[in-house]
């Protein structure tokens, strides 16, 4: 959010907002801005409200009066400053409890029909970014990004179970490690999305290497509070190298050199994983 949309958010919520390190903050410490539609924003709200702690809690809400729209200010929690636990509040297991806990809270159906939401936005939301930026690749940047797509092109995500928004990041609350910088895409995207970024944050390292132990603590976690079924077993992998793929276009688009070649190669790691992954999660599932 540039300066002026965290003045606006300011002024309809009421409180004191400021431009940091990392954007947004109130009181010295990160939030996030959303800024939404009069008809999403109430589901959202009764979803952030019953949400646990250790979750970006809703700390003000006011109405842009210009185009008429809502802005909610979520606690952002501070970076991560080492590995997630594997026991306690904070652990990957108590992690992929709430991923599965906010997918029942949020799901595609809260949100409403009438304002065009559709299926399969996806993937492709993720071509046109890499239409956009594939011009100024170099040949082997340019062939990981057409092997990438090819493979993605080869499921169907839309015959996923849907969600209504899904948190991205993992961030550091009192409580712990915890879900930061929520999402409410244009149309929904496949529930299992946000578990899919979220692995990427924990248990994949810098290099693209997963560590499976930790990978599975995470899905134990979220497989106790929503059962996965076949089909989300079989895109897992698949989805997290999408998440992969999505982290290097974002670093392209933001002209971050250095971030978006270290984005390739964790991506091409996880290529070359493809095998491993699909059994770490067949056998965690089970």
């Amino acid at each position: 959010m540039v300066e002026i949309d965290i003045a606006r958010a300011g002024a309809a919520t009421g409180l004191d907002l400021e431009t940091g390190p990392e954007g947004s903050e109130h009181a010295g410490r990160p939030v996030q801005c959303l800024h939404l539609s009069p008809t999403v924003a109430p589901e959202l709200e009764t979803a952030l409200e019953q949400a646990p702690a250790g979750c970006g809690r809703c700390i003000g809400r006011g109405v842009d009066q210009g185009p008429d729209s809502v802005f909610l200010v979520l606690e952002r929690g501070q970076p991560l400053q080492g590995p997630v636990a594997a026991e306690g509040p904070g652990s990957l297991a108590a992690l992929g409890e709430r991923a599965a806990d906010w997918q029942g809270r949020h799901p595609a159906s809260r949100l409403p029909v009438s304002d065009g939401y559709r299926r399969g936005v996806l993937q492709q939301q993720v071509r046109e970014r890499a239409d956009a930026v594939a011009g100024g690749l170099g040949a082997g940047a340019r062939t990981v990004l057409d092997a990438e797509l090819q493979h993605q092109g080869l499921y169907r995500f839309e015959d996923l179970p849907l969600a209504g928004s899904y948190w991205r990041s993992v961030r550091l609350y009192p409580e712990g490690a915890g879900l930061a910088d929520l999402v409410v895409p244009p149309a929904p995207v496949p529930a299992f999305w946000q578990l899919a970024r979220i692995a990427l944050a924990v248990i994949v390292d810098a290099a693209g290497q997963p560590d499976p132990a930790r990978y599975r603590a995470l899905l134990a976690g979220y497989n106790t509070r929503r059962p996965l079924n076949a089909i989300e077993r079989g895109a897992a992998p698949t989805l997290l190298r999408l998440a992969a793929l999505d982290d290097w276009l974002l670093a392209l688009e933001t002209g971050a050199e250095s971030d978006a070649d270290a984005a390739r190669q964790r991506l091409v790691a996880l290529q070359a994983e493809a095998a491993r992954l699909q059994g770490v999660w067949i056998r965690a599932a089970a």
